[in-house]
């Protein structure tokens, strides 16, 4: 069934409103003149011409969505709502009805201002007053009002069908105000009214999806909207991310909808919110979104909130899309396990959250425990029963992964990871010994950044402890079915008959992933020579009350368990293989364990000395002990008892290996405890040295070359009081500083934020461990960072820095926001802008001298249109022809030119419009980019707020002269950020102005004269002229600032003077002002009045 006739009746009825030649007739009559004569009907008694029109627009509307409804082929109904002219058609029925049959009825504040609603297709379609007076009763307007709801709600519920799509576009603002008028703005008149139109009003809420739903009821959300009605809507508007999809709708919104200086005019990321791939959300977007979110709704409990978006909110960390990811992340570790009353460890957000995770990676002994019994799949073979399958283990991994490493939180990564690292470890070595590179990289990656940024020593020496570690008791890893890695019940028999050889191997590798990870930077030298001091201890004397907690919640007593000694052992031989310098580095921990090592020498050596003796005295006793040890010897082959203990002198020679390793090391260096601690260790060495009948010769001999190396050592030192307390004085901002430059080389953004976060502190504490140049320019680097965090502290830490060395660090930002030979982009310039701002306002007072002379003269520099970047032209120039040569091939390939399929007329008009807005910021015939131009106005306006004395009345009045020239000369469309930036650079001289003033200074410049007459001469035309918005309300604002500033300056006196008066001006007590004569003055004589010639 077609829809051509209705459509052309439609057509013939607006032609009066539609029509230019009809309305060029018609002029000066209403919309509802115009339509009325052109019904041919004659009213009944209880109609009035709106009711007769609005009637007639809603059959006509209703007949064409029944036949599209009926229309069999739904191609052929998308091809007639395609089409411009009968598009126009029914979006004039709609306006029609909507503004001259809705909005007339509606309450004071209700529905969309008429001026912010979508642009109607109707000739001045505009309402003016209600209709109350036209109507014979209230009942009349409520039954029209009625009759149009349910009509627009019957074309609602076709879902996908007939006129629906143009209504959701249209009119559905319109029908959720008219049905919330007739639901709630007087429930008790029709309280079975109100009851019909209260369901309809939540059927076409529910039935809306939460993307659509959030524009409408924010614009529906005014300040002028009745408490009644806002009720509503605000109850709805908090309950939208409890919807299916929510929580993505509303990260969606915000970031589509926040103001454009929250991304710092970064092209990328303005460019990237409007493009289909999704958005790219700023830090402090971010953190708005998550305040949103995890705020509970006072209509539901936090338990049900909580419940029903964890799902979406973990559905988003599986996302394809990297930015939803990264919200995700922000607002479950930030805005949920960030805070005390939900993240910790048994509230509501730890169990929905982290709770799972650690189940996951860590399942509990009762889901795990041996079994003597394989079982038998549906194919018959026979397999340990999973625990825990891949894809979950797998999404778990992924999760843990986001939480912690997209949004550097050190607390939350080791309350979330500590627990984990001994599982995380085991899971790392069985994908490396199981050549399965994605889950080692993976589990690498988390391991890392948690020792790195959140474990201490603690947590390193644990993990050294159970490094053949593979799972709990009752579990262990095993291949998963699609390559990975999942966790099945441990089978007893794999306890009997170990494979010396595979265990070897095994050893081997996991010493060598322990000892990657300490490589990687994760230790400093002296945190290193402790864990070294640990493992050498272990092995040689065991735990020996030397012990820590155990913080990874292991119980295994590996004192006497020789296959973990051969572990020690092992790993103490590589740590002095592969990193005698880092040793070297920290040597009292070094001599440290040597004295443990040579701790148990003189006891035995004084017992072999009384053995020793009693056998040089001839005695039966003595007789019997030779026949003794004889025979001891040939059973079994001891060592003599009077000999030294075999340990005790392995000991001894590992000890000297380890001081001759160190004094020969080329980083080895003395410091005052050093030595005292060498000194006290020379008396045991040439003890030993003396012992050539007891001990063997290459120990001797080594102990006195050892001894001599300390001689020689301590005699080159010869140290001074100075050079003694100097480095100690600076040693943890060395170490500090070192470990900021090791972070900030990391690949992972958590780590790299914990480097700045260091650096941060030294620069704020004034450090005189960094190096002002070489930290500029490395903290210049990091804008180019694409994490948000790093980039923005980047930012934060530049304002510290220069508000201690203003000179140099400020000329240093400004020849790299210039740029005069291009060798940054567009956002890291704006964003060394951004930078700039924060100094500015951090210099106050102290902004003057050739620190305001560099800000001023480079800040005019970039914002007026001398500068040309050849290379930025070269370059558009290069994609230009790239995009016209695509553009071509399209063309070719279609085989003509591309059509517009599906776009309004309108829609295509704000689309061009914006690509020539987007073409015409990039700047033509070489000149800057307009964004860059309009950050440089910001900061010289800024600056000259800050202090208009300091900048020095040349640069005052070239910035003006370049702010008036913006003004009359860039009046396109593209320029109208720049121009809004031009206006609040004279905004800024005013108040500026007005501060001096009132702090009582005298500038000796300012606005005067013919300068202030052209000033305001050229506001009131900008006023009176300009197509921008923004730009006529921020011109507004300046003129009015102008005359308040010209009143006070014309009373000549300061806010304190001005005070001193109080509100009777001086007049108090009934003095007369400029006599000092007191009228009311009491006691004394009463002067005297004579008359004199």
């Amino acid at each position: 069934m077609s829809a051509k006739p209705q459509l052309v009746a439609a057509s013939f009825f607006l032609a009066p409103v539609l029509s230019r030649e009809s309305i060029a007739e018609t002029r000066g009559q209403s919309v509802i003149d115009r339509l009325g004569s052109n019904i041919g009907t004659s009213l009944d008694q209880d109609s009035t011409p709106r009711n007769a029109v609005i009637r007639k627009a809603l059959t006509l509307l209703l007949d064409i969505h029944y036949c599209l409804t009926k229309t069999s082929s739904g191609q052929h109904s998308d091809d007639i709502l395609h089409d411009s002219t009968n598009r126009k058609v029914i979006n004039g029925l709609l306006d029609l009805i909507s503004i001259e049959g809705i909005y007339p009825f509606l309450s004071p504040g209700v529905g969309v201002p008429i001026e912010r609603r979508v642009k109607s297709v109707l000739q001045n379609a505009v309402v003016k007053e209600s209709p109350q007076s036209e109507s014979r009763s209230e009942n009349l307007d409520k039954e029209l009002l009625t009759e149009i709801i349910d009509s627009l709600y019957e074309i609602s519920e076709a879902k996908g069908s007939g006129l629906n799509s143009a209504l959701q576009t249209r009119t559905l603002v319109d029908l959720i105000s008219g049905a919330g008028e007739l639901a709630f703005a007087d429930p008790i008149q029709d309280e079975q009214r109100s009851k019909t139109y209260v369901r309809i009003f939540n059927n076409i809420l529910d039935g809306t999806a939460s993307s659509v739903l959030f524009p409408i009821l924010l614009s529906l959300l005014q300040p002028t909207t009745p408490s009644w009605f806002q009720s509503h809507l605000s109850t709805t508007l908090s309950l939208l991310p409890t919807r299916a999809e929510g929580v993505r709708h509303t990260i969606g919104f915000m970031a589509r909808t926040a103001p454009e200086d929250a991304y710092g005019l970064d092209s990328q990321a303005v460019n990237k919110v409007n493009s289909s791939s999704g958005p790219s959300i700023p830090l402090d977007v971010l953190a708005r979104v998550s305040k949103l979110l995890t705020a509970v709704p006072s209509s539901i409990t936090a338990d049900t909130y909580f419940s029903a978006i964890a799902p979406q909110l973990l559905t988003l960390l599986d996302d394809k899309d990297t930015d939803m990811v990264r919200a995700a992340a922000y607002i479950i570790g930030n805005g949920i396990l960030g805070r005390r009353n939900y993240g910790a460890p048994g509230t509501l957000g730890w169990n929905l959250f982290a709770q799972p995770i650690l189940d996951i990676i860590n399942p509990s002994t009762l889901a795990l425990g041996l079994t003597e019994r394989l079982e038998v799949d549906k194919n018959g073979n026979e397999s340990l029963r999973v625990v825990v399958p891949e894809a979950q283990l797998s999404r778990a991994l992924d999760h843990l992964s986001a939480l912690t490493l997209l949004h550097p939180n050190p607390g939350l990564t080791k309350r979330l990871i500590g627990p984990l690292s001994l599982s995380l470890w085991g899971l790392h070595c069985y994908a490396n010994e199981t050549h399965n590179s994605a889950w080692s990289e993976k589990t690498y990656r988390i391991l890392h950044t948690f020792l790195r940024v959140s474990a201490d020593v603690q947590q390193v020496m644990r993990l050294s402890d159970q490094l053949l570690w593979d799972g709990k008791s009752g579990g262990t890893f095993s291949r998963g079915p699609d390559g990975g890695i999942e966790i099945r019940q441990r089978f007893k028999d794999l306890f009997v008959h170990p494979d010396i050889d595979a265990i070897m191997r095994k050893i081997d590798s996991r010493i060598a992933g322990f000892l990657d990870l300490l490589k990687s930077g994760t230790l400093d030298h002296d945190d290193f020579g402790t864990v070294f001091i640990y493992v050498s201890k272990q092995w040689l004397l065991g735990n020996s009350g030397n012990g820590t907690p155990d913080v990874l919640g292991v119980d295994d007593n590996n004192d006497h368990d020789p296959l973990q000694k051969l572990v020690f052992a092992k790993l103490t031989q590589k740590m002095l293989q592969e990193n005698k310098d880092q040793l070297a580095a920290s040597p009292e921990r070094i001599i440290e364990l040597v004295t443990h090592l040579f701790d148990a020498f003189p006891q035995e050596h004084d017992q072999y000395q009384r053995q020793h003796n009693k056998t040089l005295q001839p005695s039966l006793a003595g007789l019997g002990t030779i026949v003794e040890t004889d025979q001891e010897q040939g059973i079994s082959g001891a060592t003599p008892k009077s000999s030294i203990g075999q340990e005790s002198t392995e000991f001894v020679s590992l000890g000297l290996s380890l001081l001759s390793a160190m004094l020969s090391s080329p980083e080895f260096s003395l410091k005052p405890q050093t030595i005292s601690l060498l000194k006290a260790l020379q008396p045991t060495l040439l003890k030993i040295a003396s012992l050539s009948y007891s001990l063997d010769s290459t120990i001797t001999m080594t102990a006195r070359n050892v001894s001599a190396l300390i001689d020689l050592h301590i005699s080159l030192a010869n140290p001074t009081p100075t050079a003694s307390k100097s480095p100690d004085r600076y040693a943890s901002d060395r170490k500090t500083h070192h470990q900021a430059l090791t972070y900030l080389a990391d690949l992972l953004p958590p780590v790299r934020a914990h480097g700045i976060s260091l650096l941060t502190a030294l620069v704020s504490k004034a450090s005189p461990v960094l190096d002002i140049p070489s930290t500029t320019i490395l903290l210049l680097s990091l804008l180019q960072d694409e994490d948000d965090f790093i980039y923005l502290s980047a930012i934060k830490t530049l304002g510290i820095l220069a508000s201690r060395h203003s000179k140099m660090v400020v000329k240093m930002l400004v020849e790299r926001y210039v740029d005069p030979e291009e060798e940054v982009g567009l956002d890291v310039r704006i964003r060394i802008g951004e930078a700039l701002l924060k100094t500015v306002e951090s210099l106050g007072a102290a902004l003057a001298g050739e620190v305001a002379r560099e800000v001023g003269e480079g800040m005019i520099a970039v914002a007026g249109r001398r500068s040309r970047k050849i290379k930025g032209m070269k370059e558009r120039e290069r994609r230009l022809q790239k995009e016209q040569g695509r553009r071509k091939e399209v063309n070719e390939a279609w085989g003509g030119k591309v059509p517009d399929i599906g776009d309004e007329e309108e829609d295509n008009e704000v689309s061009q419009g914006m690509a020539k807005v987007l073409d015409g910021w990039e700047g033509m015939n070489g000149e800057d980019d307009v964004r860059i131009r309009t950050s440089a106005l910001s900061v010289l306006g800024i600056a000259i707020e800050t202090h208009v004395a300091g900048m020095g009345s040349t640069t005052v009045s070239t910035a003006i002269d370049l702010a008036i020239a913006i003004l009359k000369l860039e009046i396109t469309s593209d320029k109208a950020i720049l121009r809004r930036a031009a206006v609040m650079v004279i905004m800024s001289l005013v108040r500026g102005l007005d501060r001096a003033g009132e702090e009582g200074k005298t500038l000796g410049f300012g606005f005067a004269g013919e300068n202030l007459a052209e000033v305001i001469t050229v506001l009131q035309y900008v006023q009176a002229t300009d197509a921008d918005d923004v730009v006529v309300g921020h011109v507004k604002a300046v003129v009015e600032s102008l005359e308040a500033w010209q009143s006070k300056s014309l009373l000549g006196m300061s806010a304190s003077q001005r005070g001193e008066l109080g509100p009777s001006l001086g007049l108090e007590g009934g003095r007369l002002a400029g006599l000092s004569v007191n009228p009311k003055a009491s006691g004394g004589s009463r002067p005297l009045i004579e008359e004199i010639e």
